[in-house]
């Protein structure tokens, strides 16, 4: 049995992601009766497991709710579906963001989150530019979001919205006062492990992991994002670290 993840990665994060997988698959197997043939990733960088045995429809059901599942075929596709995308093109100018869900066949194609759908569930229909609500949020490459079909005309295009869930993450950032940094291209190992070295334990006070490859940390109150950005940054090479700042204290200086 072969499943395709919602879990997409550069192609020079599939050792470390890969490494992450095999860790905590290690761990979600015990007491299964299944063996894992192999780990890989796909052309486009989706994280594929091959496995086999008397509990591989239990490993499947598992692996759905922990990472999700790519649809892959855009057949598969309903309205009011939910999975997984992830911000490809952020600058691409147009009329949304464009996010990979995992459409491989009978051809590639990428989601689309328009721009009038953003406005109306992040500005609270403010007329705001695709370029200042991207900035806002960190919607940049690689972010993973949850995303629900929204729309599917017959010239095969996807047009999708944030999940309830997903908005109402974004909506609790903003009331919240915790500046955040969310930090995309490194394990939540590797992030950890660099926030300890940092000294930085007390000031990240949580960290969220929303893929392999990519967290959100919860700093302090009265510790700065662009502090601890600065801070990590040089300690983590080519991973990408964005700071967040929530309305509420930005509205205030």
């Amino acid at each position: 049995m072969k499943t395709i993840l919602s879990e997409k990665l550069e192609l020079y994060l599939h050792q470390e992601g890969t490494q992450e997988l095999e860790t905590e698959l290690r761990k979600i197997c015990v007491g299964l009766e299944v063996n894992v043939k192999k780990i890989a990733m796909t052309d486009d960088g989706w994280a594929s497991v091959e496995y086999e045995g008397e509990d591989s429809e239990v490993l499947t059901e598992i692996l759905g709710r922990e990472y999700g599942v790519a649809p892959v075929h855009s057949s598969k596709l309903k309205l009011g579906d939910i999975y997984r995308g992830f911000v490809v093109d952020s600058g691409r100018v147009g009329y949304g963001l464009y996010l990979d869900i995992g459409i491989f066949s009978p051809f590639k194609r990428d989601g689309l989150y328009p721009l009038h759908r953003m406005r109306s569930q992040l500005v609270d229909g403010n007329i705001q530019s695709l370029g200042q609500i991207t900035r806002r949020f960190c919607l940049h490459d690689g972010l993973p979001l949850n995303v629900r079909i929204e729309d599917l005309d017959g010239s095969g295009r996807i047009t999708l919205a944030l999940t309830d869930r997903q908005d109402s993450h974004f909506r609790d950032w903003e009331r919240c006062p915790f500046d955040r940094v969310v930090v995309i291209g490194s394990s939540l190992s590797r992030v950890s492990g660099t926030i300890r070295r940092s000294g930085l334990d007390k000031d990240v006070i949580k960290t969220d992991r929303t893929s392999l490859v990519s967290n959100i940390l919860t700093c302090k109150l009265g510790t700065e994002a662009p502090g601890v950005v600065a801070k990590l940054g040089p300690r983590l090479g080519k991973v990408k670290l964005y700071p967040f700042i929530p309305r509420v204290r930005a509205d205030s200086r």
